[in-house]
């Protein structure tokens, strides 16, 4: 937080910033089809919502755009760090149903599971079979944040998800309807709160790899905060 706090720090009280964090997680697949994803995570996903699901498995990958269409929860877990958390199971489907790309990725699994290739041409489309060994896979998907404090070096945020210290995430800033700042964050604190709310994240975030335009914009919101007599710290 030292580079944040070279620079005067204006609280948002009375105004409302949002943006957005590109998360990425690794998950393990349970099962899959053309019909279909069964996955093993370690959030609770969003009924509707739309994610990003990049496989990669025997050298080839996909990338997929899914819907959760089914949640549930699992168990628990611990951690290496000592901590527990939640299991879900999560059922997807492929938001533009079962492409040509699709079956070209998963058919030479299920001809690998089947342990011929004819008897997996025999069955049908939609059916479904576990995975075996081990295949990389990651799930994308956008987290809404909230901006308490900004300056031009970084900014306090509020989310409901947690980020690793050190770690640097893809992100962008609404600072109005007509202009957005793009940036990778770098995590330098992460506390976690709880209300009657429930519980969230308050994240102190430093700008990096800003371009000289999304600079530009930052410099004159934060002018325009100064203007207007905005709370400092």
């Amino acid at each position: 937080m030292q580079n944040m706090r070279r620079h005067k720090r204006y609280r948002l009280d009375l105004v409302e910033v949002d943006g957005q964090i590109s998360m990425t997680d690794k998950v393990e697949i349970l099962d899959i089809s053309l019909g279909g994803i069964a996955l093993k995570v370690d959030r609770r996903l969003n009924i509707g919502r739309e994610y990003l699901l990049k496989l990669r498995e025997g050298g080839k990958g996909l990338e997929v755009k899914c819907v959760a269409v089914r949640v549930e929860l699992s168990g628990i877990e611990p951690r290496a760090n000592g901590e527990s958390v939640t299991i879900y199971t999560a059922g997807m489907t492929y938001k533009e149903g079962p492409t040509a790309r699709i079956a070209e990725f998963v058919k030479p699994i299920e001809q690998k599971r089947s342990g011929s290739g004819t008897e997996a041409s025999d069955r049908r489309l939609d059916v479904r079979f576990n995975i075996v060994g081990p295949m990389d896979t990651m799930l994308s998907y956008p987290a809404q944040f909230t901006v308490k404090t900004i300056s031009l070096g970084g900014m306090l945020i509020r989310t409901g998800q947690a980020l690793a210290l050190e770690s640097r995430v893809p992100m962008s800033l609404s600072l109005n309807s007509d202009s957005s700042v793009k940036f990778v964050g770098r995590v330098a604190v992460c506390q976690r709160n709880e209300d009657e709310g429930g519980t969230h994240f308050d994240i102190g975030v430093e700008f990096t790899n800003l371009t000289d335009q999304n600079i530009s914009l930052l410099k004159t919101f934060i002018d325009i905060l100064a203007e207007t007599d905005v709370k400092t710290l």
